[in-house]
């Protein structure tokens, strides 16, 4: 009788150990939902704990392609053992589809207790596949919905359970939940980009429309933008400033000239040489830009780029005129970037000057408009090619297509 109640003992206490381990494993996935990092670092993550509670030879994650034009699941995730080509990929769809669309939550199939209801390839002796299933939309080739109003946007597969002979319902229930974990953090972080390309498409109309009142500034917000980031990156180089700066000098960069939105059009157009009144309307700028942006939490940290882009070193430069260790780094960075655009852009009252006519004058003005680290970092680098990116788009610089998508990277990053 006591060896019994032991033994009884002993399995309850093996199945609370193993509760407590799929416990914790759902804890970790849940408060590791960095929807600002890649779906394959926690799909990844995800397949490492699930193995390190249910011991198979081999798992893998598949999920619906970002790409537009490839309307397919592809491998995100996966250890061990398991070979996951084009052609086991439609047919473990086809097959877990069919599954959930009879009422089934999961896709079981194993030679133990009879023999397997699909043929399989010689190395799998037993398989469980589970989906991970998004919210209702109309359905495509690859996102079938299934009687529970849910799509398929991916799924989980795992062969050859190790220590018992089948995989079982104790399974189908652990394996559901890290999917149902795995697709709200898809889900989700396809939202939190969506987002992010909103919230950068709103910022640039908007430096767009100011940028538009002149016809000899259009275009600038964005290059300038592109400078900052590119002055900061050269920075980071240097080990002057930590490499996050450069995201927020790239968008203090992109809405430096904001607060224009509050300047008389009359003004920013006029062709002959500015009133004194005038002149101090449009010295309110960025005042203005400050202003608009302290409304938004997230923007606090750019505001200093916006507010002091021209204050000069010798404290002759507007709103505030600030000396040189009063001027704030991320100001002294749009300062230079938005002189050197506004030098090698045609004006109404001058030319264009070239890139080295630019390069000289701002050597000049090093300690009296520019702040001479900065500058010397800018002059330093490969101006040139920075040249040739502004007027092509920087593609091949920073891998990216053209300047929103690293606007969009820039505040993924500021966000997340």
């Amino acid at each position: 009788m006591a060896v019994k109640a032991e033994e009884h003992i002993e399995i309850i206490s093996n199945e609370l150990s193993h509760v407590y381990e799929e416990l914790v494993l759902l804890h970790r996935l849940s408060t590791n939902m960095n929807i600002a990092e890649p779906d394959s670092n926690y799909l990844q993550m995800a397949c490492d704990s699930l193995t390190d509670i249910v011991t198979v030879e081999g798992i893998a994650i598949l999920q619906q392609s970002c790409a537009p034009e490839h309307n397919r699941l592809v491998l995100a995730a996966g250890s061990g053992l398991i070979d996951i080509d084009e052609r086991m990929t439609t047919v473990l769809y086809t097959r877990l589809a069919e599954a959930i669309n009879n009422g089934q939550e999961a896709l079981l199939d194993s030679d133990v207790d009879s023999p397997f209801r699909y043929d399989w390839p010689g190395n799998i002796r037993s398989i469980i596949a589970v989906p991970l299933c998004g919210k209702e939309k109309p359905a495509d080739d690859l996102t079938q919905t299934n009687q529970s109003s849910a799509r398929i946007i991916g799924l989980m597969v795992a062969v050859n359970r190790i220590d018992k002979p089948d995989f079982d319902s104790t399974d189908v229930k652990l394996f559901n939940s890290v999917a149902n974990g795995c697709a709200v953090f898809i889900e989700n972080g396809r939202l939190f980009r969506d987002l992010k390309e909103l919230f950068i498409g709103s910022l640039k109309a908007l430096t767009s429309s100011i940028d538009a009142k002149d016809q000899y500034t259009r275009g600038h917000s964005e290059r300038v933008a592109f400078v900052s980031r590119w002055i900061a990156e050269n920075l980071a180089n240097a080990a002057v400033i930590p490499h996050d700066q450069m995201h927020k000098a790239y968008l203090a960069g992109l809405l430096h000239d904001i607060g224009k939105m509050g300047i008389n059009e009359a003004v920013l157009r006029k062709e002959g040489r500015l009133s004194t009144e005038e002149l101090n309307h449009i010295r309110t700028h960025p005042s203005i830009g400050a202003a608009i942006l302290s409304e938004i939490k997230q923007m606090h940290e750019i505001i200093p780029g916006i507010l002091c882009h021209h204050e000069r070193m010798d404290g002759t430069g507007y709103p505030n005129g600030l000396f040189a260790h009063q001027i704030p780094l991320l100001g002294k960075i749009v300062g230079l970037a938005d002189s050197f655009d506004a030098m090698t852009s045609k004006r109404t009252y001058r030319g264009a000057l070239s890139v080295d006519e630019a390069l000289q004058e701002i050597i000049q003005l090093l300690g009296a408009q520019f702040d001479r680290q900065v500058g010397s970092v800018f002059l330093s680098s490969d101006v040139h090619k920075l040249w040739a990116a502004m007027q092509d788009g920087p593609v091949g610089v920073y891998d990216k297509g053209n300047f929103s998508e690293y606007g969009s990277a820039a505040v993924g990053a500021l966000i997340g």
